[in-house]
């Protein structure tokens, strides 16, 4: 009788171009809600969690994007068995953080919900790739 304990089932680790890209993405995702945010304020419709300049929001609420995009890139760096999680999670955050204005400034909602989804592509690509040449 063997009473070893049974086999621990293999982290899936996405390969180191998969990292980069996901790294570029959420790079990008940075870059991308940064444009939206200073464009929101320029227009003088602001996101949600900036605020206009008279009254600006609580520097709590911009702790909710500032960790839906850091979040993924430490995880893809440090802990890369983790990113695909961590990424499509995000994504479906940062389109939630996106659908919040969409009452208020539907066009500012629409882009954040756009680059959301562009995030969500690639963590759904990283996905597939995994499971099907492993």
């Amino acid at each position: 009788m063997d009473f070893s304990a049974p086999p621990t089932p293999e982290k899936q680790v996405p390969s180191d171009g998969w990292r980069t890209l996901s790294a570029l993405t959420w790079s990008g995702v940075v870059g991308s809600l940064l444009a939206v945010a200073i464009s929101s304020r320029t227009i003088g419709r602001p996101i949600w969690w900036l605020g206009p300049t008279s009254q600006p929001a609580s520097p709590l609420w911009l702790i909710v994007p500032i960790c839906l995009v850091a979040l993924p890139i430490i995880t893809t760096l440090r802990f890369p068995h983790r990113m695909v999680t961590t990424s499509w999670v995000c994504s479906v955050g940062v389109i939630a953080i996106g659908l919040v204005d969409i009452s208020s400034t539907p066009a500012i909602a629409l882009a954040v919900v756009v680059i959301g989804i562009a995030a969500l592509m690639e963590s759904i690509a990283v996905v597939m790739v995994m499971r099907h040449y492993r």
